[in-house]
């Protein structure tokens, strides 16, 4: 059935977060758009082939994609930075998919959850409206979407065989967020005791620990946390650097309509690429390959001197709890929102996506010959690592279930939040 405007908007609750679109084009760069039957049949009465010289949408299998330049631009992007698009027919023309970025949308039982990207520019650095204003425009684009409600809210598992409720996921959301706007703690104690918490949470059965009792679990975890986070750990181990690097090379590998069109070929030859760089990134020895999104070189000797942030700590902070904030409570971490993982795995992937943030900040760093990161580093790391979070497909494999499952481990959570932490100095 059609969704309604009786069927809410989910908002994310991030304190600070705002947005609106400044048309900086970082979008018609980087997005492979996805189109619809009806999207291309407009664009195709609209005469954009012979306006533009050359197709405006590809196939990609049985998939059509907007086209793009040789340069990655959107066949549709002026020297203006202006989609043409919406320049000669208005905004309601473009692709959905277009129109709803910077969110996303999934169905949840009873409406929509939206979600916020940190790979657009303008919600890294919060510039615009408070993003609850957007909720009356996002009403009117879910409008044309199928409303498939989940069989089960979220459709998570607590872990392995363990079906979690509703009620049950909203406790775990809550107290996380909860705690990483604890005030009196240090970010980076905030971050480690969430880390070491998800540990205990996966290694506990919990088949018969099932609501109030959940909650008792919870209550009584999150009491003892301040307590338990006066130790630092000790330094990752070099096995868990090296996962951590291969987690970072994963996040980075950025999908193009060029390379979902190659032929056989070309696609051994990328896949050949990718096992060569990614044997490099485990190795973490020489030059680091080359990555999308990263200018100039760096080895990997140098990322590793490079330290954390020493000015504008409280910008760093606000950004990573506005980051964080706004997966907790677009439900992206888990279940529906990510790849079918359990809970307490896609909490564990969500504090390892920070920790290879901050090492691409580092690598953005160190191929600059900086000797620190700054905020445009970990900007720019974060848009990297969220927007391949819960749209690459090589995220939710196994293999990286089996990587996740290494590092709750041996307190290796902890230890790469604590090896590779952003912010540093004084405020």
């Amino acid at each position: 059935m059609k969704a309604s405007r009786s069927l809410p908007v989910i908002m994310p609750n991030v304190a600070n977060q705002r947005w609106s679109c400044h048309s900086c084009g970082n979008c018609c760069r980087t997005l492979v758009i996805h189109l619809s039957d009806e999207e291309c049949k407009r664009i195709d009465r609209q005469g954009w082939e012979e306006k533009l010289g050359v197709v405006p949408y590809v196939y990609v299998g049985r998939a059509r994609v907007l086209n793009k330049r040789s340069d990655g631009d959107c066949v549709f992007l002026d020297e203006n930075t202006r989609c043409r698009i919406h320049t000669e027919y208005g905004e309601q023309s473009k692709p959905l998919a277009c129109r709803v970025f910077p969110f996303s949308v999934r169905a949840r039982r009873g409406g929509w959850q939206a979600s916020l990207r940190f790979d657009c520019p303008s919600v890294v650095s919060s510039k615009g409206k408070p993003i609850g204003q957007h909720r009356p425009w996002l009403m009117q684009l879910v409008e044309v979407l199928d409303h498939r409600p989940p069989a089960d809210d979220d459709g998570a598992l607590l872990q392995r065989g363990v079906r979690a409720t509703a009620d049950e996921i909203d406790m775990v959301i809550n107290r996380f967020a909860r705690w990483l706007q604890s005030s009196d703690l240090t970010l980076a104690d905030r971050l480690i005791g969430a880390a070491r918490i998800t540990t205990t949470l996966a290694d506990t059965t919990l088949k018969k620990v099932r609501g109030p009792r959940f909650a008792t679990l919870l209550g009584l975890l999150f009491n003892a946390l301040p307590g338990e986070c006066g130790g630092a750990p000790a330094a990752p181990t070099e096995r868990q650097r090296g996962m951590l690097r291969q987690l970072v090379f994963a996040h980075a590998e950025h999908v193009t309509p060029a390379g979902m069109q190659a032929g056989l070929l070309s696609q051994v030859g990328k896949r050949w690429r990718q096992l060569r760089n990614a044997r490099c990134f485990l190795k973490g020895r020489g030059r680091v390959p080359q990555l999308p999104g990263l200018a100039g070189e760096a080895t990997f000797e140098t990322v590793e001197s490079v330290g954390p942030a020493i000015d504008h700590r409280r910008d760093i902070e606000d950004l990573l709890l506005r980051y964080l904030t706004a997966r907790l409570e677009g439900r992206s971490v888990f279940g529906d929102g990510y790849y079918d993982w359990p809970v307490f795995d896609g909490l564990a992937a969500l504090w390892l996506s920070l920790a290879a943030a901050s090492w691409l900040a580092r690598c953005g760093a160190a191929s600059e010959r900086e000797s620190s990161v700054s905020v445009e580093d970990i900007g720019k790391a974060l848009g990297m690592v969220d927007r391949a979070a819960t749209r690459l497909p090589a995220l939710g494999t196994m293999t990286e279930r089996a990587r996740v499952s290494y590092l709750l481990r041996d307190d290796g959570l902890a230890r790469l939040i604590h090896g590779y932490s952003l912010p540093g100095g004084t405020p």
